[in-house]
């Protein structure tokens, strides 16, 4: 049904009252708040009530109050339509007002527990290379102390069971296993408290995956992945970089400038696990030169070189803010990009 007939039929039912009605003004009709909103939201409706008023105004001025009062009943009904029209706009724009705000707040939510998420994940992850530090520094230092704990010895028994299942997916043979699992073994049974044998078995360990990986011309893709892992699993922080994987630690050096027995195991494992390319290592030193530092560092290179290739590894001392005096930063190069 048009609004044309919904008018007439209201206006039929009407006409018995518009006899009766106040003609008024067109102020007093047009000049409300209602009116207003209407002109703005809804133009063609109140044009409409517009013209019939206007029609209205000419039917009076002819006399004719019949035609009048039905003109003004029609524009009555115009401007009632224009203005539920209006209220209508407006309520489908403050929902979608409202809709856009809860959408603006829902990403906004979203963002937030990414963020949080990420701030989680970097709390876990400072918090497993904690413990893996610990955990490093405790197998590392099995040497400067004759006897050992169930506890140190069943990590040490783990971390042989991995590289052992490591080596085995690398290419290592029965051969080459058998002796390490039966020694592996043996140790689980007997729990024996001497220090020098659970580290010599993990050692060789550590060893054979060298060897296995040394029979690659050059590191295959995602040993950068492998390295960094291994690294942070063994106390370094490392991170992949555009010169290679960057290895860095603060603990080379003790409390008293001495060389860390313990860090120095760690990094002779690292470089015997992962055996391909020059390693350069730089030693940060608060200024240049430096006679203690340059003895520290002295000591430092001489322990390093205590490996099968001592020429893989060069070390330098740096002048750097950026890192803490002794600490060290080293570079595999040849895992660069992988």
């Amino acid at each position: 049904m048009t609004w044309r007939a919904v008018l007439i039929l209201w206006c039929v039912a009407g006409l018995a009252c518009a006899a009766q009605q106040t003609p008024g003004t067109f102020d007093s009709f047009f000049a409300s708040p209602a009116a207003d909103l209407a002109r703005e939201h809804a133009p063609d409706l109140y044009e409409q009530a517009r013209t019939a008023w206007t029609a209205a105004e000419g039917a009076q001025r002819h006399k004719d109050g019949a035609a009048a009062d039905d003109q003004r009943t029609e524009a009555r009904l115009w401007l009632t339509a224009a203005v539920a029209e209006a209220e209508r706009v407006q309520l489908d724009r403050r929902r979608a007002e409202l809709q856009r705000e809860e959408e603006r707040w829902a990403k906004q939510l979203a963002r937030d527990q990414q963020a949080s998420a990420v701030v989680a994940r970097d709390i876990s992850r400072y918090e497993a290379r904690a413990v893996a530090l610990d955990e490093a520094e405790r197998l590392s230092a099995l040497s400067e102390r004759p006897t050992l704990n169930d506890a140190t010895l069943d990590a040490i028994l783990t971390r042989v069971r991995l590289n052992l299942a490591l080596a085995e997916a690398l290419g290592a043979s029965d051969e080459q296993l058998q002796p390490l699992r039966e020694r592996a073994e043996v140790t689980a049974r007997r729990r024996p408290h001497s220090a020098k044998a659970a580290e010599a078995l993990l050692w060789k360990t550590e060893a054979l995956i060298g060897q296995m990986r040394a029979q690659w011309p050059e590191p295959r893709p995602g040993a950068s992945i492998e390295l960094v892992e291994t690294a942070l699993a063994t106390g370094f922080a490392a991170d992949r970089m555009g010169s290679g994987v960057l290895i860095r630690s603060e603990r080379f050096f003790t409390s008293n400038g001495n060389v860390s027995n313990a860090t120095v195991k760690r990094f002779h494992g690292l470089l015997a696990a992962f055996p391909h390319g020059p390693v350069a290592c730089q030693v940060a030193v608060p200024e240049l030169p430096g006679r203690v530092w340059a003895h520290r560092v002295a000591r430092l290179v001489e322990r390093l070189r205590r490996m099968d290739d001592p020429g893989r590894v060069s070390t330098g001392m740096v002048v750097t803010r950026s890192l803490s005096a002794g600490a060290v930063q080293c570079t595999f190069a040849a895992y660069r990009g992988l």
